[in-house]
């Protein structure tokens, strides 16, 4: 994509002194742009609303007062936004950081206990459906998350027909392993690996949110598949939000399933090793 460096300095009311690419995102091109006063992140892809919902997800975040970088244009083709410095800070630190606003994130609800969300989002170069389930987070978890990404492996020749087809039985019978009546919809980043949240002198700052309702501990069940935090943030963490009982047993085996799904359809199949671990453990 051609930048218009005019366009972007007229929005910005400052002239602009380079722009630098920085990486391939899995959509487009990432640039950085320098001004006198401050440095931006510049976003682009092909004509898609993709970066649209972007930007929403990041002012839906902004709304509840938590840290996530400030949006200064978007287009189909571009997002402008403000560039997160990162600082080195001790492990320690940033897993407390982490657990405080995630914590903060979780905490967030809705009236009418709606898993999913009011528009979709996405996750990646995916969209995520997310049409409204009330109260009942299993099904949406079947119908809305695993399966439609199952199919999108299976699609991609990446999934064998019978595990497609264990895969469709466990979504059928997660009503059963978990304890709805615990469970209340929170506020989820979506896609919370190492790479999504970024620390600086002021704390934490949450950037590429695949934003849904669902319970708090799918986003934790992440946490644990990478190892992205430890002892130190759960400790923090569960000071607000206690685990489940069922969390390391059930929880975490059936929660990274679509995770793993993800992964699949990105990376290929080396991830399919874990997800028919997952479904073992689970007795699938």
């Amino acid at each position: 994509m051609q930048i218009d460096k005019t366009y972007f300095q007229n929005i910005l009311d400052e002239e602009i002194l380079s722009i630098d690419y920085l990486t391939q995102g899995q959509i487009g091109a990432v640039h950085t742009l320098q001004t006198p006063t401050q440095k931006y992140l510049l976003k682009t892809s092909a004509s898609s609303d993709r970066l649209l919902k972007e930007a929403k997800m990041l002012e839906d975040i902004f709304k509840y007062e938590i840290r996530v970088p400030k949006v200064f244009d978007v287009s189909q083709r571009h997002l402008l936004m403000e560039y997160i410095e990162s600082v080195p800070l001790s492990r320690q630190i940033q897993e407390k950081e982490a657990a405080k606003i995630l914590a903060q994130l979780h905490g967030v609800t809705n009236e009418s206990r709606m898993y999913g969300y009011w528009y979709d989002t996405t996750i990646g170069p995916f969209e995520q459906k997310n049409e409204q389930t009330q109260y009942n987070w299993s099904l949406f978890l079947g119908q809305m998350r695993i399966m439609p990404m199952a199919r999108i492996c299976y699609d991609k020749g990446l999934l064998p027909k019978g595990l497609l087809e264990r895969l469709d039985r466990l979504c059928r019978d997660i009503y059963r392993r978990i304890d709805m009546s615990k469970i209340a919809p929170s506020l989820l980043h979506g896609d919370l690996w190492s790479g999504n949240i970024l620390f600086n002198m002021n704390g934490a700052v949450l950037i590429d949110p695949a934003l849904y309702f669902g319970d708090r501990e799918m986003e934790l069940a992440f946490i644990v598949m990478f190892d992205t935090f430890g002892e130190t943030f759960f400790d923090a963490y569960t000071k607000v939000h206690p685990l489940s009982e069922d969390f390391y047993d059930v929880k975490v085996p059936l929660y990274q399933i679509y995770p793993f799904l993800v992964h699949t359809a990105l990376y290929g199949s080396a991830y399919v090793g874990g997800l028919e671990q997952r479904l073992e453990m689970l007795g699938v």
